[in-house]
């Protein structure tokens, strides 16, 4: 798994959304209009970046269409037989392997640029990114050094600890998915028990009935002092750090990963079946996993691209060393076990009362 996870962390999150051929520049023939149209949970700050770069690139107009991952895949599910976009990229492998009758096989022409382990072995997606779940706290309020999720259930932070929705957001889900794995009998295994479901049970009971309204919160309210301690994904982490540091401010956040073990997820678009525009949607997974928007998405935090790009700095901000646990509880195996464990958790949810907050 070391030598796995080393490659991974030299391409992790690679630029992490799709592109179009010979370094951008457009192999694909559009022979059905000019526009895609994509789904996606990504941060505005990358599809600011990311929309300019592939039009100038493809000379394609695409067209995003925001929403929580949850809400993408049940669209998806929906527009099954008249499907109103081409790409989905509103969450990882693991929810494009859960019904791979929704997306078309593609491999980009780009996929064996990419080390063995990343390389697109499951022809339903561009597996070009990665996400690591962190823990995110204010050092000024909060009343103990977190290092672990075993922290989290010191009874002091009840009812201050923030963590979007998991039956809603994938970075929640799969901060549960980590818990159940690093506070179970056999991590190694990535085995699924009922000590891991116990301490879940507690972190939710901690919560003191609810859950913020949108994964950035978990981030926004720990610096402001809402909260003292969020469970968070890298990607918004790293971005919103830059934020507070370009504004003087930071100082009273820290960023950690969970000293029992942290699990990443492959990532990327998949090519949605019998969508209006395959031939574009091709182009789009084609561009996103090309080194023109590596070289780009290397200014993003959190967009880490290739060992050979230049300021990949996710490494340190996050604070992964070879000492770090990792487990390999890779995307099929989510795919396999997610169904059965968002089943009991909703009812862990519902027997707790726990309820997200409205939105503003």
């Amino acid at each position: 798994m070391k030598k796995i996870f080393v490659l991974l962390l030299s391409l992790l999150m690679v630029f992490s959304f799709t592109a179009c051929g010979n370094g951008g520049g457009g192999e694909q023939k559009a022979d059905e209009g000019d526009t895609v149209v994509v789904y996606t949970s990504s941060a505005q700050e990358v599809l600011d970046v990311l929309e300019p770069a592939f039009e100038k690139a493809t000379g394609l107009d695409v067209e995003f269409i925001s929403m929580a991952s949850a809400e993408g895949y049940a669209r998806l599910v929906a527009e099954k037989d008249d499907p109103q976009a081409d790409v989905y990229s509103c969450g990882g492998l693991a929810e494009i392997l859960t019904d791979t009758s929704l997306f078309q096989e593609y491999v980009s022409p780009h996929n064996s640029e990419l080390p063995a382990e990343y390389q697109n072995n499951y022809g339903y997606c561009a597996t070009n990114s990665g996400s690591t779940h962190v823990i995110f706290y204010n050092t000024d309020l909060c009343p103990i050094e977190i290092t672990s999720y075993a922290d989290l259930l010191d009874p002091r932070l009840k009812g201050h600890i923030a963590i979007a929705d998991p039956l809603k957001s994938n970075s929640a889900y799969y901060h549960i998915e980590t818990m159940l794995v690093d506070m179970g009998k056999d991590p190694a295994n990535c085995s699924i028990d009922d000590q891991g479901w116990d301490y879940v049970t507690k972190f939710l009971e901690q919560l003191d009935g609810k859950f913020v309204n949108s994964s950035s919160v978990t981030y926004k309210g720990v610096e402001s002092g809402e909260y003292w301690v969020g469970c968070s994904w890298d990607t918004g982490v790293m971005s919103y750090l830059k934020d507070l540091k370009e504004a003087g401010k930071g100082d009273n956040v820290k960023v950690v990963l969970p000293a029992e073990g942290v699990i990443t997820k492959l990532g990327g678009p998949g090519l949605i079946a019998n969508c209006k525009h395959p031939n574009n949607g091709k182009a789009y997974l084609d561009y996103v996993t090309s080194k023109e928007w590596a070289e780009i998405a290397v200014t993003i935090p959190g967009q880490v691209v290739l060992q050979d790009v230049p300021g990949n700095t996710y490494y340190d901000v996050l604070g992964f060393t070879a000492d770090t646990k990792t487990w390999d509880c890779s995307s099929y195996w989510t795919s396999q076990n997610k169904a059965a464990i968002v089943d009991k958790l909703q009812t862990i949810i519902e027997q707790i009362g726990v309820k997200a907050l409205p939105k503003e």
